[in-house]
């Protein structure tokens, strides 16, 4: 077997590899963080469907808000399994969390005034359209929608860095990943 050898590392000090707890917090629920959820639900003859969507993380699940007439949250209502990605495909980090997920209803369809969708609705807002996005909101509040939750089922899959994980790799075939794994 020959020894890896390469001019320049894929991102030298990109820290490639799964996301801290404190990584995953930042990457999910900073103010900044504008990343939409690539949710991906079964349709009624059992093919993938995928839908983008603005979302809330509270450390634990991700909700996210669906009008009336959405399609995706109808297939949830028949069966719950889904799965999430969030990715940022900007260069050096490349973040990335997955995770399969138990949909729940937690709400709807509801209108506004007094409904749990609003404080979610109005949190995405503001995070995704800047300080005026709640007041935009506004407007819509009796317009019917259902406030979905995500739970993940298992660990979050997370990864960092434009490098490749160590076990894509035979024995030998990558002995910087080796070292810095032992």
């Amino acid at each position: 077997m020959s020894e890896f050898k390469q001019s320049r590392y894929y991102e030298e000090g990109s820290g490639a590899g799964g996301l801290s707890d404190a990584d995953i917090r930042e990457f999910l629920g900073s103010p900044d963080s504008t990343w939409l959820l690539k949710l991906s639900y079964l349709d009624e003859n059992g093919w993938p469907m995928s839908v983008p969507l603005w979302y809330h993380w509270d450390g634990e699940s991700f909700y996210v808000v669906g009008r009336k007439r959405s399609q995706w949250v109808q297939h949830l209502k028949r069966d719950a399994r889904c799965a999430i990605c969030i990715e940022e495909p900007a260069h050096p980090r490349i973040r990335k969390v997955l995770a399969q997920c138990r949909a729940e209803i937690v709400e709807g369809p509801a209108r506004g005034e007094g409904s749990q969708w609003v404080p979610i609705a109005n949190a995405m807002a503001l995070r995704y359209s800047g300080p005026t996005g709640p007041e935009q909101l506004k407007a819509s509040y009796g317009w019917e929608r259902y406030l979905v939750k995500l739970v993940p089922t298992k660990k979050l899959t997370t990864w960092q860095g434009a490098d490749w994980s160590l076990r894509y790799f035979e024995p030998g075939q990558r002995p910087d990943l080796e070292a810095k794994a032992n």
